[in-house]
This record gives structure tokens, C-alpha cells and sequence, in this order.
């Protein structure tokens, strides 16, 4: 099964986009990552989280299926209807801070319909694994619906595909400016005293 035929609201496209987005913020923080001004594997690991949240909340300003619902420390976003998280480890070993629900995700199962209900139990959670080298860069994200701590459904995230829209391609005042024709001409010789000829 894929995600798709297991709720709608998580397309493929989409899955690729968040993907792409938590990619983004990892290699911003391997960019600025300098042992020899102290940074360690630690301060790594906290600006990639910080930057995949930064990029995804960006990107949820101007994608309608995208919202952020819990901008903490427990990030919550939604894709369509259902809400999500990351976090770094593999997709079958997830960790209990992993499997904690936030408020944010309880609250919005409860708007889910009875029909959805009945394919989404009410211990799922949707998470994106996010697995890295020892380098701290990214080797794999892959979308994980986890039923308890089993993982039910698992789709490694094909990071190589090309995403559709990330950020609009219009925005307001980008239709440019009028400007005056320029002037044309051959410029004059200057004399050794300064006048023109």
C-alpha cells in the first residue's frame, strides 16, 4: 500500500515537496557547520531541526495544503487533513519521543470524518524518518505510518525527483517597472583642457 491509497491528502507530489523541504534545511545546516569554531555533532543536529522547521513553515505560507499547526519544539504541520512530524533515526526503530501525539495532531484527528476513521485508527501517527550518515548528511527520508510503535506502512521518499512548486512564481510587485528610453549617443572627446569638442 502506499501512502496515497491510504489517505488521499498525502500524494506523492506532496511527500516529495516535504522531503525536498527537510532536505533543504539538513544541507543549510551542513553549510554552516565549523568544527574549528565549535561546532559539534550537537549544535549540527539542532540547527537542522531548526532549518527543516524554518523551511517548511516558509514553504506553508504559500502552499494551500500545507499549514503549520504547532510551530514548538514539537513541530506539527499538515498535509491536507492529515498532521505530521519528522524526526531523525530510521523509519522501523522509532524512538518514544517519536511516538508521543502531540495536542496539536489529537486535536486534529478529531476533525477527521467517520469514514476517514475507520482507515486511520486512532493511535496512527504519520512521521517523515529522516536517517543520516555519520557525517550528519541526509542518506534517506522516508514517510512512516506508525500504528503504536509498529511501522504499518513505509515509503522511502525518492529525493532525486524534481518538485513541482516550492515557492509561488508571482508575487505581487514582480511585474517590473516602466522606465524612459535611454539616451543614445556617441560620446564626446574631452581636450587636454578639460573642454569638450
Amino acid at each position: 500500500m502506499t501512502p496515497w491509497e491510504h489517505h488521499a491528502d498525502l500524494t506523492r507530489e506532496r511527500l516529495i515537496t516535504i522531503a525536498q523541504l527537510i532536505k533543504r534545511g539538513r544541507n543549510d545546516a551542513l553549510d554552516r557547520y565549523d568544527p574549528s569554531i565549535g561546532c559539534t555533532g550537537w549544535t549540527l543536529g539542532c540547527e537542522a531541526f531548526s532549518f527543516q522547521k524554518h523551511q517548511i513553515a516558509e514553504a506553508s505560507l504559500s502552499i494551500d495544503w500545507l499549514e503549520v499547526l504547532n510551530p514548538s519544539m514539537q513541530f506539527v504541520f499538515n498535509i491536507g487533513s492529515v498532521p505530521v512530524r519528522f524526526y531523525r533515526g530510521e523509519p522501523d526503530d522509532p524512538n518514544t519521543r517519536t511516538l508521543k501525539q502531540s495536542y496539536s495532531e489529537l486535536r486534529q484527528f478529531s476533525l477527521f470524518c467517520t469514514e476517514e476513521l475507520v482507515n486511520l485508527t486512532e493511535q496512527s501517527l504519520y512521521r517523515f524518518a529522516v536517517e543520516t550518515d555519520i557525517d550528519g548528511s541526509l542518506m534517506a527520508v522516508t514517510f512512516v505510518v506508525l500504528n503504536g510503535e509498529t511501522p504499518v506502512l513505509t515509503w522511502q521518499v525518492p529525493l532525486d525527483e524534481p518538485v513541482s512548486k516550492i515557492s509561488p512564481l508571482w508575487v505581487e510587485g514582480s511585474d517590473g517597472v516602466d522606465l524612459p528610453a535611454p539616451s543614445v549617443g556617441i560620446p564626446a572627446k574631452k581636450k587636454r583642457d578639460g573642454t569638450s569638442e
